[in-house]
């Protein structure tokens, strides 16, 4: 069963693969169209075969690394998240709050003390990272320059939430979720925080330092959602660690 599972498993963890490489070179080289042409071609298999999940799930990652060739994160993965909601949309199947990748879950007394405790261990990571390998300032920062600090505080607010959100989504919602159908819980769980590691070559923290440290932390954050049922704890978890690095942007930067 375990081998069935694995086999039916291969064409989507193909298609995370591909995507979760994609950090590896730049935008505009050969690889990187490479890659973004073997997701497009497995893509269009699965929609050919029939096998429309593993479509759907094709459809919003090819569309996150496309659109991560000319747009600012979190934008690439609104569009990929947005992609694969009309996808289901499409087939009929247009997901609500309780369908399995949007479902927020419960937040009991523990539940919260977990949220908390991820958060504080988190903040306390990222600030020692810090101190060794400050954050990178791309073009971005540059939009932080003069901006009030009432302005500051609500960009931060407004960035967190929606990064959070929207990779939570991504990472432990349709990724997780697809796999969990096929290889089982924990071993879905860890192959999204692989990707999210891996994703993160190039972010914050960065290096393969932070790719460990991500994955670790997507580990954590898989772990939360089987806990709590749901993306609500890890999104509040992750929002936490996204204002820490917004924090950590601005004073680098200014």
């Amino acid at each position: 069963p375990r081998l069935t599972a694995v086999g039916r498993a291969l064409v989507p963890l193909t298609l995370i693969a591909l995507s979760s490489l994609a950090p590896l070179g730049d935008e505009t080289d050969w690889p990187a169209r490479v890659l973004l042409a073997g997701l497009a071609a497995g893509t269009l298999l699965c929609a050919i075969s029939g096998h429309r999940a593993n479509a759907r799930l094709g459809l919003g990652l090819t569309a996150t690394v496309a659109a991560g060739a000319l747009l600012w994160w979190p934008i690439p993965g609104v569009v990929g998240v947005t992609v694969y909601l009309l996808a289901h949309a499409w087939a009929g199947e247009a997901p609500h709050r309780h369908h399995p990748v949007l479902r927020l879950g419960r937040l009991s007394a523990a539940g919260i003390g977990l949220v908390l405790g991820v958060a504080v261990c988190s903040a306390a990571t990222l600030m020692i990272f810090s101190w060794f390998n400050p954050p990178r300032l791309g073009t971005g920062a540059r939009l932080l320059e003069g901006m009030a600090p009432w302005s500051l505080v609500t960009a931060g607010m407004v960035f967190a939430a929606v990064n959070a959100f929207v990779e939570e989504v991504l990472f432990r919602g349709i990724v997780q979720q697809h796999l969990a159908r096929v290889l089982g819980n924990w071993p879905a769980v860890l192959t999204q925080a692989l990707a999210f590691g891996i994703l993160h070559l190039n972010g914050y923290p960065y290096g393969l330092i932070g790719v460990a440290l991500a994955s670790v932390y997507g580990l954590i954050l898989g772990a939360l959602r089987l806990h709590s049922g749901g993306l609500l704890a890890p999104w509040l978890a992750h929002a936490c660690a996204d204002a820490v690095i917004f924090t950590l942007i601005v004073h680098t930067a200014l």
